[in-house]
């Protein structure tokens, strides 16, 4: 109560309403109260509001609900009793790197925006070990509430490129920081304008990576027709974001499965049907046509600008080896001045940017780990399990080294946190023995349980 009546008198400081304090108030007294005796129903929430209100911020502040949302639940995961009481390997890396980052966080130290960019990251950081605190069954529920959620944000989307191209869905969604002069994005080639899909995201390429973490994810949580059925939608709505990095992760995908699992030679063939289909359809359509097969080419702006990006690149970092640039620095909360600088759109690299070059070997150290899992999974009996690896593989390998925004945007960070975790769950239905828990652990016997159940 002492922390509500202090947030209350805050925003009246700040210069807020009565009526948005006491609307706070109320919110903290309910969150509070649900974060003490109804804990999951906080991950049902951060499931919905990932996929459906990415950029949304709490009503009246400039606080985001993803934020918002993350911090809570890592709170109610320390204060409540846990299911899974062990560590993976994954998760100690993560804490480690946490820690890394938080020292080139000291040492490049200018302004409150530093610590605050800090928090934002390392809180969807920890979210893998939060969410793998929970037991099979409720890592299955978050894993469709997000995926339902995400289907729906491509609904919205999409009617938002076709019914409502004036963006009246914003209107609605005001109260949350939305403004209807923020939708829309396009990509021009010559003198043809077309419409990307971006939804709630606002940036496509983060609806493109946000629609492949939900794509890799259905295929663990839904099975039968409905993990079809929501699979193609979901596929949908990243061919329209027009997003090369996740577009191509998902060709490479296929073509990785393609190459090591193993399967009958009726399921190569539908598979090879499959990616002959899936390119025929997307060269059929203008828009991902020249979007894809314009890429890299000369007349290409945006690989021009990856080009020179990465041969400046040494330059920029001269004197900054050590630590980086800093976490709050202009470029990463600036889009005219992400733009006038032209910092380089590749996530290892990135990262050297911000933190340094130590904070850029533990964070591809650490990808490239969970690669080795991916393989694993990759050469799994079932297939589901074979093309989640494969994705997870062919996104670090291809689309984090064309998109940067799992380093700098909290909600493409939350997403590539949530690739981890169900990466692990991957593992663990691989259909191999699964070294990463002790054999006799809580998690052992939850997995055990889990299986039996679903054996009967």
């Amino acid at each position: 109560m002492a922390v509500v009546a202090a947030g209350t008198f805050g925003c009246l400081l700040a210069g807020e309403s009565v009526a948005t304090a006491a609307f706070l108030g109320i919110a903290l007294i309910a969150g509070s109260y649900i974060g003490l005796q109804h804990p999951t129903w906080l991950l049902w929430a951060l499931a919905v509001i990932v996929a459906l209100l990415p950029a949304g911020y709490v009503p009246g502040t400039p606080v985001p609900l993803i934020f918002t949302l993350t911090m809570a639940v890592l709170l109610a995961t320390v204060i409540h009793p846990r299911d899974v009481t062990t560590f993976t390997p994954l998760e100690y890396a993560l804490i480690a790197f946490v820690g890394v980052a938080g020292l080139s966080v000291v040492a490049t130290l200018q302004s409150i925006d530093d610590i605050v960019e800090y928090v934002k990251w390392s809180g969807a950081i920890l979210l893998v070990v939060a969410l793998l605190r929970l037991r099979a069954d409720q890592l299955r529920t978050f894993g469709q509430v997000f995926v339902v959620a995400s289907a729906a944000s491509a609904a919205v989307g999409l009617a938002m490129q076709t019914v409502d191209k004036s963006a009246r869905t914003f209107d609605l969604l005001s109260p949350f920081g939305y403004d209807a002069s923020s939708a829309g994005r396009f990509v021009f080639d010559g003198a043809s304008v077309t419409a990307r899909l971006s939804g709630t995201y606002i940036d496509p390429n983060a609806a493109g990576i946000g629609f492949l973490a939900a794509l890799m994810i259905s295929l663990l949580v839904f099975d039968g027709y409905r993990r079809s059925m929501i699979a193609a939608v979901l596929f949908a709505a990243v061919a329209l974001t027009l997003s090369r990095a996740a577009i191509f992760s998902v060709v490479l995908a296929l073509l990785l499965m393609l190459a090591f699992h193993t399967m009958s030679a009726r399921g190569r063939a539908a598979l090879v049907g499959t990616l002959v289909g899936g390119m025929a359809l997307l060269s059929a359509i203008p828009a991902s046509r020249r979007r894809i097969f314009s890429s890299f080419g000369d007349g290409d702006t945006g690989s021009a600008a990856r080009t020179d990006a990465l041969r400046e690149f040494p330059e920029k970092m001269s004197g900054h080896w050590l630590f980086g640039h800093g976490w709050g620095i202009a470029e990463f909360k600036d889009p005219e001045k992400a733009f006038t600088i032209n910092y380089v759109a590749n996530a290892p690299l990135l990262s050297v940017y911000r933190g340094g070059l130590i904070v850029g070997i533990v964070f591809t150290a650490i990808m490239i780990y969970a690669c080795y899992l991916a393989y694993r999974c990759l050469r799994s009996s079932r297939p589901e399990v074979a093309l989640y690896g494969g994705c997870f593989i062919a996104f670090f390998v291809l689309g984090m080294q064309l998109d940067f925004s799992t380093v700098s945007i909290p909600v493409s960070v939350t997403d590539l946190s949530l690739m981890l975790v169900f990466l692990v769950v991957a593992l663990r239905n691989s259909g191999t023995r699964e070294p990463l828990r002790q054999p006799g652990s809580a998690a052992g016997r939850a997995v055990v349980d889990d299986r039996l159940r679903s054996l009967r």
